[in-house]
């Protein structure tokens, strides 16, 4: 199970995502930096933001995506 930060994180790209795709795209940002939802810091945000945001504007436009981004960085543990 993901921790709180990693769930907040998915709540945060549910409102543009969707569930599925939101889970997804954590899981997969937090591999990309060697880690879990699991394990994911707030130390690790910066860089986590940073892939999200590129996931994001796959799917939603670069305003949902920056905004979005924002909102990951903001996050405290």
């Amino acid at each position: 199970m993901a921790n709180a930060l990693a769930r907040d994180i998915t709540r945060v790209l549910s409102d543009a995502l969707g569930d599925f795709i939101a889970s997804a795209t954590v899981k997969k940002n937090c591999e990309l930096l060697g880690t879990t939802p699991e394990d994911i810091t707030a130390e690790q945000l910066p860089a986590l933001s940073t892939g999200i945001e590129k996931s994001v504007t796959f799917f939603s436009d670069s305003s949902t995506a920056k905004t979005i981004g924002e909102k990951v960085r903001a996050m405290k543990a």
